[in-house]
């Protein structure tokens, strides 16, 4: 090595300068790329929702947001908060929701602003579209709140199978978004209104 020419003190120096640039574009385009992406996500008005984990008894309702119809506004789930809620998922194709959802409605129009209804339509579960979802709506007459549920993404918190869906589900959530229990299957009034009472002690 003694023997070899040296490079220049300049060279060695511009050598070195081009290296940390390196480590320092190496570091912050992804950091850089992380943020606009976060950032995209983050704009999206109807974030996923995803489920991670089976949602039951004594958890908290998940915070996503979702599209309204037949008049119904967005609906973000957090915003339910403070009182208690019935959170029905439904599909036009369902019989046993065909009869259980004009009961529903005269119950919420008994218990007024005490309770909060909403109507999930399963979009894509069993060729469910958003079509279907509110000429059924309208044909059953119910006036509560409805979203969309895209995919069955909510729904697949509650329901104990992919494979064969059990519909309707519905689940009691308390003023404090913590899930009280699931029905799986049709409900009456005079259950419902049960439920109500032993979950929400409301009459």
């Amino acid at each position: 090595m003694d023997g070899l020419p040296r490079p220049p003190a300049g060279a060695v120096a511009l050598r070195q300068n081009l290296s940390v640039r390196a480590l320092r574009l190496a570091f912050v385009l992804p950091l850089a790329l992380a943020v606009a992406c976060s950032h995209t996500i983050s704009a999206n008005p109807f974030p996923a929702c995803t489920p991670h984990s089976f949602t039951s008894p004594g958890k908290l309702l998940p915070d996503c947001t979702f599209q309204g119809f037949n008049g119904s506004p967005t609906l973000r789930l957090a915003a339910l908060r403070g009182i208690p809620t019935v959170l029905n998922f439904w599909a036009s194709w369902c019989i046993n929701c065909i009869n259980e959802m004009p009961g529903f409605q005269k119950v919420h129009d008994s218990l007024g602003p005490k309770v909060t209804f909403v109507g999930m339509n399963v979009l894509g579960l069993q060729g469910e579209t958003m079509g279907a979802g509110r000429t059924f709506a309208k044909k059953t007459g119910v006036r509560y709140q409805l979203a969309f549920d895209p995919s069955g993404l909510l729904y697949a918190h509650f329901s104990p199978s992919t494979t064969r869906p059990i519909m309707p589900i519905t689940v009691f959530v308390g003023a404090d978004g913590i899930v009280r229990d699931r029905n799986f299957g049709e409900m009456d009034q005079t259950e419902l209104r049960a439920a109500i009472k032993r979950y929400f002690g409301i009459t």
